[in-house]
C-alpha cells in the first residue's frame, strides 16, 4: 500500500522541478495554493514569465486567480449600449494613523556595531586581549558595588592574611568538588591564581556555585586560611537593585520579530503576511497597529544555506540572493513609516563568529534599496523615542541552557535574564563561535530598557529589575530536528510593546 504521505511528496516533487526546468521557484505556500485551486500548471508558468515573476508565492497567485476570474466575468458579460449614469462621487475622510503622524525617533549606536570595524586577525594575543578585555569590562562594573570598591589584586591577598572581609575580583577558571564534597573555585586575575573555598555550610553560597559558569567574572568576599580563601559572600555584576528605566513621552509602539527563516519550505508566509496586513490596518487590533512605528528583527531574516546537513531537503528557495529578494519584496509591502531594523543571526550570510557585521549590500541589494530598511549587525543596541533595545540574536542560548538546570528551551527569557546578572552574551567560552575583536561589544556596559532576542524559536518574556526581557519566537513551523529533540516552537507570535508604559501585547497570528 503506498502512503498517501509519499504522493503527496511525489506530487509536490514533481510540480516543483516543472517550475524549477523554467527557472521559477515555487513556495510551498504557492503549492498548495496551486493544489487546493486545481490550477493549470502551463497557464501559472506562462503568466509568471510573462510578468518576469521568477518566485511563484502565495501572493502571486492570488492575484493570479483574481485575473482568471475577471476574464471569465467579462466573457460572461453582455455589451450594452445603455449610457451609464454618473455615479455620486463619494469623499472618504482620511483616517488619522497615529505613529504616521508621529515623526521618528530612531537612534542606532554605532559603537555597538561591528560592521566596518572588525581587526581580529585570530591569533593568540588576539584571544588573550579578549579575556583581558572581558576582565576589566566586568571588573569595572563590579567595583561600582559599595561592598567590591576595596577589591585587591590576588596577588596582595596575602598581606591581608588573618583579616575577615578581603574582596578580590576574578575569573573563574575551573570548579571541582572533593571526595569529602568539598567545593572549590580555581580563580584568576591579571596578577595571579588562587583556590576559592565554597563553605558547605553556607546553602546561598552554594546555590551560587551551582550557578556559576566556567570563564564568568565574579566579585567575592572572604578569608585567607593558608593558601586557600574561604568565601563568604560572592557577587555576580547583575543590575543594579534601583535600575531606572526610560519611557517615550507618547504611547508609539514597537514590534519585536526574529527568526523569519524565508527560504524554508517551513516559513509561515501566510501568517507572516497576515501579520503584514495588520500593519495596514487591514486585519483585527488595529488600535495597537496604528501605534506601530518601529520593528526591530534579531536575527534569521532567512533560512540560509548549508547551515546544518541535508539543508537543501527543506529549502523552497536553494538561492540565498534570492531568499534576501523575497525577503524585501514582503518588507515592501509594510508601510513606509514604520522603522525596521534587521540584525543578523546564525542563518543569515555573514561570519558565524560574533560580533556578527551586517549583511554585504551586495548579497541583500533589495533590502538596502528600502528607505525605512536599516541593516545591523548582532549584537546592537537600537534608541526608539529614546528608549534603548540591546538586540542580540541568541546563539549562544544553547549552551547557556546546556550549562544551566534552571533553564529550559520552553522558557528563553529565564535564560535571558542570566545574561544579565553575568552582563555579557556569550558567558562561556569554547561552545560558541567569537571573533576576539580589539574592542570588547559583548560585555552589557550601558543597561538596556529593553533586552530582545530570539533563536530558540519560542516566545517569551519578563520583567528583570525594570529591564523588559523579550524572546520573541519564530515564523517557522516545527522542524523535524526540534522534533526529534521534542522542542516545541511557538510560531506567528508577535510581541509588541508600548514604549510609553512597557505593556506588551502578544499578538497570535
Amino acid at each position: 500500500m503506498v502512503s498517501v504521505y509519499a504522493t503527496v511528496d511525489r506530487d509536490r516533487g514533481e510540480i516543483i522541478k516543472k517550475f524549477a526546468d523554467q527557472g521559477i521557484v515555487l513556495t510551498s505556500h504557492g503549492f498548495e495554493r496551486i493544489v487546493s485551486h486545481n490550477l493549470n500548471l502551463e497557464e501559472v508558468i506562462f503568466a509568471a514569465k510573462k510578468k518576469n515573476v521568477w518566485l511563484v508565492a502565495d501572493e502571486f497567485l492570488r492575484e493570479f486567480i483574481d485575473e482568471k476570474n475577471r476574464e471569465l466575468e467579462r466573457e460572461k458579460a453582455e455589451i450594452t449600449e445603455v449610457e451609464k449614469l454618473p455615479k455620486k462621487v463619494q469623499v472618504e475622510r482620511k483616517k488619522h494613523i497615529f505613529a504616521k503622524e508621529i515623526d521618528s525617533e530612531l537612534k542606532i549606536h554605532e559603537e555597538t556595531d561591528v560592521t566596518g570595524k572588525s581587526t581580529c586577525e585570530g591569533l593568540l594575543e588576539n584571544f588573550m586581549d579578549y579575556f583581558n578585555q572581558k576582565y576589566d569590562s566586568l571588573r569595572g562594573i563590579l567595583k561600582d558595588r559599595e561592598n567590591l570598591k576595596a577589591a585587591v589584586p590576588i596577588k596582595m591577598v596575602r598581606k591581608y592574611m588573618g583579616e575577615d572581609n578581603i574582596h578580590i575580583i576574578a575569573m573563574v577558571s575551573s570548579k571541582r568538588e572533593s571526595k569529602k564534597g568539598y567545593r572549590f573555585l580555581e580563580v584568576e586575575d591579571p596578577t595571579g591564581e588562587l583556590t576559592v573555598l565554597v563553605p558547605g555550610n553556607n546553602r546561598q553560597l552554594n546555590q551560587m556555585y551551582d550557578n556559576i559558569l566556567l570563564d564568568e567574572v565574579i566579585g567575592i568576599s572572604g578569608r585567607l586560611n593558608r593558601d586557600l580563601f574561604i568565601a563568604g559572600e560572592i557577587y555576580q555584576p547583575d543590575l543594579p537593585i534601583n535600575n531606572k528605566t526610560r519611557s517615550a513621552d507618547e504611547p508609539i509602539h514597537i514590534a519585536l520579530l526574529s527568526d523569519i527563516h524565508v527560504g524554508s519550505y517551513l516559513f509561515l508566509e501566510k501568517e507572516f503576511n497576515r501579520f503584514i496586513d495588520c500593519l495596514n490596518l487591514k486585519g483585527n487590533n488595529s488600535e495597537i497597529f496604528e501605534k506601530v512605528k518601529y520593528i526591530l528583527v534579531a536575527g534569521d531574516l532567512v533560512d540560509g544555506i548549508g547551515i546544518y546537513p541535508n539543508q537543501e531537503k527543506e529549502l523552497s528557495i536553494p538561492d540565498i540572493y534570492k531568499q534576501y529578494d523575497f525577503l524585501a519584496s514582503l518588507l515592501e509591502k509594510v508601510p513606509d513609516y514604520i522603522e525596521i531594523v534587521l540584525a543578523m543571526g546564525n542563518h543569515d550570510a555573514v561570519r558565524n563568529a560574533e560580533p556578527q557585521p551586517r549583511l554585504d549590500r551586495d548579497v541583500g541589494a533589495p533590502l538596502y534599496d528600502l528607505p525605512n530598511v536599516h541593516m545591523v549587525g548582532n549584537p546592537v543596541m537600537v534608541s526608539t523615542h529614546g528608549v534603548k533595545t540591546l538586540m542580540y540574536h541568541g546563539t549562544s542560548l544553547d549552551t547557556m541552557i546546556g550549562n544551566l538546570s534552571s533553564c529550559t528551551y520552553s522558557r528563553p527569557e529565564t535564560t535571558m535574564i542570566e545574561y544579565l546578572k553575568r552582563r555579557y552574551l556569550i558567558p562561556v567560552y569554547g561552545n560558541d563561535y567569537i571573533s576576539p575583536e580589539k574592542k570588547d561589544y559583548l560585555t552589557i556596559k550601558e543597561i538596556p530598557d529593553i533586552f530582545h532576542s530570539g533563536h530558540i524559536h519560542t516566545n517569551g518574556y519578563a520583567n528583570y529589575k525594570g529591564v523588559k526581557v523579550i524572546n520573541s519566537g519564530t515564523w517557522q513551523a516545527r522542524t523535524r530536528y526540534q522534533e526529534e529533540l521534542g522542542h516545541l516552537p511557538t510560531p506567528g507570535r508577535v510581541p509588541i510593546m508600548n514604549l510609553q508604559n512597557h505593556e506588551v501585547s502578544v499578538i497570535h497570528f
